[in-house]
């Protein structure tokens, strides 16, 4: 396997009145190309605010994100913007589906209104008899897993998953976890997955566990078990 991303010495800052408050305290890590990587930690370790950098979604303080040996935190808007557009997917905890469109139509925002890529995509998320239904229709597995079609419809090299299963019960939790395992497994797609939830360690290829913006640890499953051998 290839690098695909590689984060070096990362550091976030935010002022809060006169005080400063860092959010990641210099973490560095790499995700090879095909792996299922869990960033894992309680609410406050900074795992989100590394997401969202390595998204191209918020920019650090200093120090470097590269992606195919691209140092994006050098990146002006545009280009920001292009490669957020290229490399990335995102699934985010509330979906951020437009309720005023069908499940189809939201894929199809990404898809370039390419509906036959939105009707591939809905398929492959078990949900072709669910494309005209609209969010406030869908259950929160359902929309979980359109949210799903609509980051791959653009076939992203990098899968950033914030907390996916956060807002869901166990039973379509372990729906979008199946699927997000089955996209990077039979995919290829690279996962990089946000979580506080300890029963997901054991199905990443790598954790690596965030406590008050430092890396704690870094772990490497050499036989990850699959979504059906978890019980949570």
């Amino acid at each position: 396997m290839s690098e695909i991303l590689k984060v070096e010495d990362l550091i976030k800052s935010y002022s809060m009145g006169k005080n400063e408050f860092k959010a990641l305290k210099g973490i560095s890590f790499t995700v090879e190309e095909g792996e299922f990587v869990l960033l894992y930690g309680d609410s406050g370790s900074g795992k989100s605010t590394a997401l969202n950098i390595i998204g191209g979604m918020d920019r650090a303080s200093s120090g470097k994100v590269w992606v195919y040996n691209e140092d994006i935190t050098s990146y002006n808007d545009k280009q920001l913007n292009d490669y957020r557009r290229r490399i990335i997917g995102f699934v985010f905890q509330s979906y951020n589906l437009i309720n005023n469109l069908s499940a189809k139509e939201n894929v199809m925002l990404v898809s370039g209104g390419n509906g036959d890529i939105a009707d591939k995509m809905l398929e492959e998320m078990g949900l072709k008899d669910r494309a005209s239904a609209f969010p406030t229709e869908l259950s929160g597995g359902e929309a979980q897993r359109v949210a799903l079609a609509r980051a791959m419809a653009k076939s992203p090299a990098l899968l950033l998953c914030d907390e996916p299963t956060g807002a869901l019960d166990y039973d379509n939790s372990r729906k979008v976890m199946q699927t997000i395992r089955r996209l990077n497994r039979e995919n290829g797609v690279t996962v990089l997955m946000v979580s506080h939830n300890l029963a997901f360690l054991p199905i990443a290829d790598k954790v690596i566990k965030l406590k008050s913006g430092w890396i704690e640890g870094i772990t490497e499953n050499d036989a990850p078990l699959s979504v059906e051998e978890l019980d949570w």
